[in-house]
């Protein structure tokens, strides 16, 4: 991480080395200098007796990223021989409160419910022969399009490949059973997930909410 220090002041940083950036702010300094892509590799780079590029030393304390956030940093600058060589810079801890700390857990159920929802090849019995199918979104759209397809034609069949590669012949009363099973478990995840969400609501203290259990 580098900055530029000017008449003692931080002008920019800690950043990464971006020597576009750092021209730019060079020329709004109106020093009559610039950095190349690979000047880094010379740092501290002295433009004049008030203005230079240099390293930056990061002090961050241990902190649990469940409870505590990085707050601010304080920064000071070492000198060497009259010059600026490096900005040091020390970071503060802050608690979250207890609303951050349940947005943020709140966030990892949503996820788990999609794999929940779509992520899951169930076993039921077609036409007096066990099938399976996933639960995914793209599987339902596949059987709702069939069912649209068949709907209104007396007896319209489909001869269908299972995932456990069992061919079945099924209508529009079989394609609505699968969906039915589907949705079961769709639900199911649905639930799961409102749920959860009511469990982290009801907690009193940041370590319960980590206390959900979310697996």
């Amino acid at each position: 991480m580098y900055a530029l220090v000017h008449n003692s002041q931080l002008i920019l940083g800690p950043i990464k080395y971006n020597y576009l950036l750092i021209n730019g702010e060079l020329e709004e300094l109106e020093i009559n200098a610039k950095v190349s892509p690979r000047d880094y590799e010379r740092v501290p780079i002295i433009f004049d007796a008030n203005t230079a590029l240099v390293s930056v030393v990061q002090t961050i304390p241990t902190y649990d990223e469940r409870f505590e956030s990085l707050g601010n940093f304080e920064w000071s600058i070492f000198q060497e021989n009259g010059y600026p060589e490096r900005v040091d810079m020390t970071y503060t801890i802050n608690n979250k409160t207890l609303e951050q700390i349940k947005e943020e857990y709140k966030a990892r159920v949503a996820p788990i419910r999609w794999e929940k929802e779509n992520g899951q090849l169930i076993t039921i019995t077609v036409n007096n022969t066990q099938v399976q199918v996933y639960t995914s979104r793209e599987e339902r759209d596949q059987f709702v399009s069939k069912l649209v397809s068949c709907s209104g034609i007396e007896n319209a069949t489909h001869n269908y490949k299972f995932r456990n590669d069992v061919w079945v012949e099924i209508g529009c009363t079989e394609i609505e059973y699968i969906l039915q099973q589907i949705d079961m478990v769709v639900q199911d995840a649905f639930d799961w997930e409102y749920t959860k969400l009511q469990e982290i609501d009801a907690c009193t203290t940041g370590q319960e909410v980590y206390d959900v259990d979310l697996s």
